[in-house]
């Protein structure tokens, strides 16, 4: 497996944030990892779900989700279409001091007028991207200034800062999306990184939402999946590759993960 739990993000316009409309056409998993950037995304058509602090964040059409940076969050997806801006801490730095600090939440802010703001602006950022008029750099970054405004004023939670005690966590997590094929058991990864078993499982739910069992068959599932899709090999010897011993278990997981069983989404993979 590649090494992604830390994305370094790097800049696709000059003057240093990345910013892209993404397309997916199907659904799909994205394990835990992290940035050195602000991620927001805003979903245009179809269903995002982010899984970070012990919370499941979905995201509907006309809605979007922040990020802050260094917290370790996981993404499922149905078919979308998203913009996606990640602004590095050394583009922030120049105008908000500590950003590794910044805390965002847009809980329950949906549906007031700072937040569909936030949403305009994202789709004037696309338009602006899109026709790439001259001097299109400056409208872009008075367009994502003018959004860093706004979140740093509207969607940060000055009393409860970002620290860097999730570090241990982040290890754990590296631990298990590179050793994921092995039998991984909570109480052995528990002995590893010096940790009481049941206060392990109740730090990973805390801080991740899902259990430490269940993250490492979200892992295995989404590894046979691309597995899946890219070669020919038989499913039940794809199975075996990733771990994932209990066909009944892996079979269910597989379908309300991928909405279609292991074969049945190979074979669409194939017609199209």
């Amino acid at each position: 497996m590649d090494r992604q739990h830390h994305e370094n993000v790097v800049s696709n316009l000059d003057i240093g944030i990345r910013f892209f409309e993404s397309t997916v056409t199907r659904s799909g998993y994205v394990p835990f990892h992290w940035h050195s950037s602000i991620e927001l995304v805003c979903v245009l058509s179809g269903q995002l779900t982010f899984q970070f602090d012990g919370q499941a964040h979905v995201i509907h059409a006309n809605q979007f989700s922040i990020v802050s940076s260094g917290v370790i969050h996981d993404v499922t997806n149905t078919p979308n279409r998203s913009l996606v801006l990640q602004i590095p801490l050394t583009f922030i730095e120049r105008y908000v001091a500590h950003p590794e600090q910044l805390n965002f939440s847009t809980a329950g802010q949906e549906q007031t007028t700072v937040y569909q703001e936030v949403v305009t602006e994202f789709k004037r950022l696309a338009q602006i991207n899109r026709e790439r008029q001259p001097n299109y750099l400056i409208d872009t970054g008075i367009t994502v200034l003018t959004m860093l405004k706004t979140m740093v004023s509207n969607f940060t939670d000055t009393a409860n800062p970002l620290t860097t005690s999730s570090s241990s966590l982040k290890s754990i997590v590296i631990y298990v999306n590179e050793h994921y094929r092995e039998k991984l058991s909570v109480k052995a990864v528990a002995h590893r990184f010096g940790y009481n078993a049941s206060y392990l499982s109740r730090l990973f739910k805390e801080q991740t939402g899902v259990t430490l069992g269940h993250y490492v068959y979200l892992i295995r599932l989404n590894n046979f999946y691309r597995d899946l899709i890219d070669t020919t090999i038989p499913v039940d010897v794809l199975m075996d590759k990733h771990g994932l011993t209990n066909r009944r278990t892996a079979r269910e997981m597989f379908q309300e993960m991928y909405g279609a069983l292991p074969k049945q989404v190979r074979l669409q993979y194939q017609r199209n």
